[in-house]
């Protein structure tokens, strides 16, 4: 899969629903989210996304792309997304590819939120 490749996924993910999560995350995938989703796994994770509201515009930045071997890709980037209502959500996140028997897995995925400045941490 090319670099360009993981970064539409990346995209589809953030904008997409159910279907574009059981396409792409493994059954033993590890998702770290803020309080107060916290940790998921599995199942949990397609399971959680179809009652949730999906973002509608997402910007990524900062980002950065490092394969370890054939077989594993490290994302990493700064996203601003946005709700048709609410404030925009910006964070820190990571995402780790594995490819097993020849298809490609999302296996970890971690976001820290940004401080908005003038906020208490």
């Amino acid at each position: 899969m090319t670099d360009a490749e993981f970064w539409q996924i990346e995209r589809e993910l953030w904008l997409g629903g159910p279907e574009v999560f059981r396409r792409w995350v493994a059954r033993e995938c590890l998702m770290v989210f803020p309080d107060p989703v916290g940790i998921l796994s599995g199942q949990t994770v397609i399971d959680s996304i179809a009652p949730a509201p999906r973002w509608e515009a997402v910007a990524l930045s900062g980002t950065a792309l490092h394969r370890l071997g054939a077989d594993v890709a490290v994302l990493a980037y700064r996203i601003e997304a946005a709700r048709p209502s609410g404030p925009p959500y910006r964070a820190s996140c990571s995402t780790t590819y594995v490819r097993q028997a020849g298809d490609w897995w999302l296996m970890q995925h971690q976001q820290t939120p940004h401080r908005e400045e003038g906020r208490p941490t």
